[in-house]
């Protein structure tokens, strides 16, 4: 006999079976069969009465005979399988019928099985036992594919609600890619494709443009003095009234810092020009009034001419900004347009690049190192090496001041290089000195990624210095990205495969541009400092770094914020995820002796829980 178990289904009840008999015999034989085994057995002597049975209530299997008065088997069998409700109940068919066309008939009516009397029990009942553990695993894949499709739907809908705040992340990316954060004014890309595109305009219809380098004069002493906040809200006065300044198809953008830029149609030459240039003037003489106080910057602006002075963007945008040097150099608060006579400022330019080049080759040059931190655990992971310029009896000069001619005149290069192995060589003595899991970060220029030798540099350089390539992370900047270049991109996959992490550094000022970071192999994202330092101050600028570490999330993105000088902007990044930090509040950029003792002092207490 089977055990009483085997009749129980998924829910642990005893399983319900409707047998369809006219002859009483038959039903008694099987009621008794069945009934020994367990099953729950309901009898029904014709096909209309088995009907009426199962609108009230549903058998797991039907025995049903075929040769009945009235409704035979075969109808039965088809009316049930065309119901809703009893379409998957199994239906085994029992006759004395032996030939091949009742079979095909049964099965074609919708029967599972068919099994010929005289009826053999044992057969019987594994042929029942078959049926409804076929059954009962159909009802669990049937749960399951249920239970499948709501987590897919939940899914779904997370997935939509993510793709829109993608789709809003991307929108606020996109548009800083074109538009100053601070002023809403065109950015430097923005710009110079407005420029481009009069100085193409000029170009077909023989006539002329200018471009109006604006520099605030002492724009520095009120942010020095009274903060960012207050220099934040000047720059976007200045905007404002340059903006009133502009006549019918002008342009101004902000290049950055205090730097602005217009383009100008000219109708009437040079006295178009200077009556702009004047305007200007006279709209940034009149006060300024911020937080009650009256205050007053001026403005220096150099002016040059297409097709006089350039024939490109590039050519008028340096000409410009050298009269506006010549501006400061009369008294600042003036305009000055170029002349051939401001050769001198280039000349001044070569000298500094020759006193570069001897620094170099004196040795002048030095790293210092400023600790990147986990926010969290208040401890220094990595270092960021940085160029100071050291001349002899003065403070050391920050990168700043000369990283551009350097780049401009290829200095960066041997000097690139040069960077990378000391400070390779400088965490190998940390790694030594009982800091093995300290990671380096270096800043690597367009024009050092460009040589061709730049890979076989940076193996020799990890070979040498005995550095692991995964403790190492090499930045770079979104304008070296936008050059979609195949060798780029097997340069960034070839670094990556080694180990080396890439970083995009002060991510936000430059294109900003979703695709590139699904298409290279980039690790972290570094929010710039001058959208960090608005955070608790400027609501744009904690909405876009709520953004890019919001995006930088999505796309698996580390996220190191720039520039954290309290605990406040500490606390705000923290809440939105991001959770690795540099700046003055956790330290200043020191030389590696100094950066030494910060470590040991990371040992014993975190950085974020000292005392300010």
């Amino acid at each position: 006999m089977t055990d009483s178990a085997n009749t129980s289904n998924a829910a642990g009840m005893a399983e319900r079976i409707l047998i369809v008999d006219d002859t009483p015999a038959n039903l008694r034989l099987l009621m008794h069969m069945l009934g020994e085994q367990g099953y729950i057995v309901h009898p029904a002597t014709n096909g209309e009465l088995a009907l009426q049975f199962v609108q009230t209530t549903l058998p797991d299997l039907i025995l049903l005979d075929i040769f009945m008065p009235g409704m035979d088997g075969y109808e039965l069998c088809r009316l049930l399988k065309a119901d809703e409700r009893t379409r998957d109940i199994p239906v085994i068919f029992l006759s004395s019928a032996d030939q091949a066309v009742d079979k095909l008939k049964a099965f074609s009516s919708g029967g599972v099985d068919y099994v010929v009397r005289p009826l053999h029990v044992e057969e019987v009942l594994a042929r029942i036992r078959t049926h409804l553990s076929l059954r009962n695993l159909q009802k669990k894949l049937e749960e399951r594919v249920e239970a499948r499709t709501a987590e897919l739907i939940e899914a779904n809908l997370r997935l939509q609600a993510e793709n829109a705040e993608r789709r809003q992340a991307e929108f606020r990316i996109r548009y800083m890619a074109h538009y100053d954060a601070l002023t809403d004014l065109p950015n430097r890309v923005l710009l110079q494709d407005r420029i481009q595109k009069a100085v193409d305009y000029a170009a077909r219809n023989k006539t002329q443009i200018a471009v109006l380098f604006v520099d605030l004069d002492y724009f520095k002493n009120i942010n020095d003095s009274l903060g960012h906040m207050v220099g934040d809200s000047m720059l976007q006065l200045v905007a404002r009234r340059l903006q009133l300044c502009l006549r019918k198809h002008d342009d101004v953008g902000r290049l950055g810092g205090d730097e602005f830029v217009l383009c100008l149609p000219l109708m009437n030459g040079r006295t178009d020009a200077a009556l702009v240039a004047q305007k200007v003037l006279d709209a940034l003489h009149q006060p300024f009034i911020i937080n009650d106080m009256e205050m007053h910057v001026g403005a220096s602006i150099g002016i040059s001419l297409y097709p006089d002075d350039g024939a490109d963007v590039e050519t008028l945008m340096r000409a410009a900004d050298m009269a506006m040097y010549c501006a400061k150099e009369s008294g600042r608060s003036n305009y000055q347009f170029f002349t051939p006579s401001l050769s001198k400022s280039v000349e001044q330019r070569l000298d500094l690049e020759n006193r570069l080049r001897h620094a170099f080759a004196r040795g002048e040059f030095a790293l210092y190192y400023q600790p990147q931190v986990d926010m969290e655990a208040g401890m220094i992971f990595s270092a960021e090496a940085l160029l100071r310029w050291r001349q002899p009896g003065r403070e050391p000069i920050t990168c700043s001041a000369f990283i551009a001619i350097a780049e401009e005149t290829g200095l960066i290069v041997p000097l690139g290089e040069w960077v990378l192995r000391e400070a390779c060589k400088q965490l190998r003595v940390w790694h030594d000195d009982g800091f093995p899991e300290l990671h380096m970060s270096v800043n690597i220029s367009p024009r050092q990624f460009a040589q061709s030798n730049f890979i076989p540099t940076v193996e020799s350089i990890l070979v040498e210095s005995g550095v692991p390539a995964s403790a190492l992370t090499l930045e770079i900047t979104e304008n070296l990205l936008l050059q979609r270049s195949e060798e780029n991109m097997m340069a960034l996959k070839h670094l990556s495969g080694m180990g080396i992490h890439l970083s995009i550094d002060d991510f936000g000022t430059g294109y900003s541009s979703l695709a590139y970071l699904q298409r290279f192999p980039v690790h972290t994202l570094k929010v710039d400092q001058s959208f960090v330092r608005g955070i608790g101050e400027n609501p744009n600028d904690m909405a876009l770094v709520t953004a890019i570490i919001a995006m930088a999330q999505s796309l698996h993105l580390n996220v190191v914020a720039e520039g954290v000088e309290n605990q406040d902007q500490a606390n705000f990044l923290v809440s939105r995820g991001c959770l690795a930090a540099q700046g003055f509040y956790y330290s200043k950029p020191v030389p590696a002796e100094d950066f030494h003792e910060l470590l040991r002092a990371g040992q014993d207490k975190g950085l974020n829980n000292r005392e300010s």
